[in-house]
């Protein structure tokens, strides 16, 4: 748009100082041979003299011309050539400009998101573009992100070292970011442990004994070295300080493992889990669509009383799998489902904000049920 606007001025004033110097030249030749005729009609001028006068005239007229016309392509080549080299320049750094601070990318982003066209690709390399342009450590860690769910773990090990290298003000979000970096490096080296992957286990331990998923991964690291017992010791503390049924279900089921590889009875390790009770949802698909913020409250009583002897939040993407109530889902230290053989089960539908375990509507009840069976018992819902 500037060189157009620029070779358009450019032309224009060529076109007006033209037509201006020709109105001049004619309004001058025109006077002039009005006075040659005057001076031969009074015997001034013979006729051969106003003849020469006469020619004389009209090459005058034309060198003029042939100089207005040189004005702008002869006479002043130099500053006509500097003149577009500066807009060449000028258009040249603008755009450059314009790309360098990002902002092509940006747009492009910004509208094929407006227009619902983005695909994989495309928010990778803005993802990439992004993190090397600011270097931020958020950026870094939403390519990690990004490489993570399209299963390119080597990618995103590399892209959580940079976020690392980047000072953190929160030493929980540092931690977080110890542990997703733990995961990639053990899913880059084929779900194996690795002298790597045990280091930054240990890094994050010290600054978070309780983390479940590091505690997992140790135990994982362990088991590969045929530490059988150590396993056990930790995949038990897994299981303590987490919470989600489904990953306790897995840790049961990698314990009985190690426990059978490492000869490791009940007397050696008493087991963390002695009482427990499964759980299956089913409901109507139909009835209910959920919300992002509907929790499911899953709780065992004690026949007579309100307090739950275990209760577990559950979110709707968790229901497809059984949920495993156990004595370590307490609310009371003294109570728990070690106290009894029989208890009812509730499940009350609650919003993820409400902080008092007590809130929710009832939408689900099964009485009796015996604890530490095999069985997995199914529970309507209605919605």
């Amino acid at each position: 748009m500037i060189l157009v606007c620029i070779v358009y001025f450019y032309y224009a004033v060529k076109r007006s100082a033209s037509q201006l110097t020709h109105s001049s030249q004619d309004n001058f030749s025109r006077v002039r041979r009005v006075e040659i005729a005057q001076e031969e009609a009074m015997g001034r001028l013979t006729p051969s003299e106003a003849r020469q006068l006469l020619n004389d005239l009209d090459q005058e007229v034309d060198s003029q011309s042939n100089q207005s016309r040189r004005f702008f392509s002869a006479d002043v080549s130099l500053a006509r050539w500097t003149m577009f080299s500066v807009v060449a320049l000028s258009v040249l750094g603008s755009v450059s400009l314009y790309q360098q601070l990002g902002y092509a990318t940006e747009v492009a982003f910004t509208e094929d998101l407006r227009k619902q066209q983005l695909t994989p690709e495309k928010i990778t390399r803005f993802l990439q573009y992004r993190s090397e342009r600011y270097e931020r450590i958020e950026d870094w860690y939403f390519l990690a992100t990004d490489y993570m769910n399209a299963n390119k773990y080597s990618e995103a090990v590399s892209a959580f070292e940079k976020a690392l290298e980047k000072p953190s003000q929160n030493a929980q979000d540092h931690t977080a970011l110890l542990v997703e970096y733990a995961q990639a490096i053990f899913y880059a080296n084929d779900n194996q442990s690795s002298p790597k992957m045990l280091a930054v286990v240990e890094a994050i331990l010290q600054q978070d004994p309780t983390q479940a998923i590091a505690l997992d991964l140790k135990g994982v690291a362990a088991f590969s070295q045929q530490n059988y017992l150590g396993a056990v010791l930790a995949w038990q503390e897994a299981i303590r300080y987490s919470p989600r049924s489904v990953e306790r279900l897995a840790l049961l089921s990698d314990i009985a493992k190690a426990r059978q590889r490492g000869r490791i009875d009940y007397q050696q390790v008493a087991p963390i889990i002695t009482h427990q009770l499964a759980v299956k949802i089913e409901w109507d698909e139909g009835d209910r669509k959920w919300q992002p913020d509907d929790v499911l409250l899953v709780y065992a009583v004690i026949k007579g009383q309100k307090m739950p002897v275990a209760i577990q939040r559950i979110f709707p993407d968790d229901l497809n799998q059984p949920i495993l109530l156990t004595n370590l889902d307490a609310l009371m230290p003294t109570v728990t489902l070690a106290e009894t053989e029989t208890v009812d089960l509730m499940v009350k539908l609650s919003s993820i904000h409400d902080k008092d375990l007590t809130k929710g509507r009832i939408i689900g009840i099964k009485e009796s049920l015996l604890i530490n069976t095999k069985e997995i018992f199914a529970i309507n819902v209605a919605l």
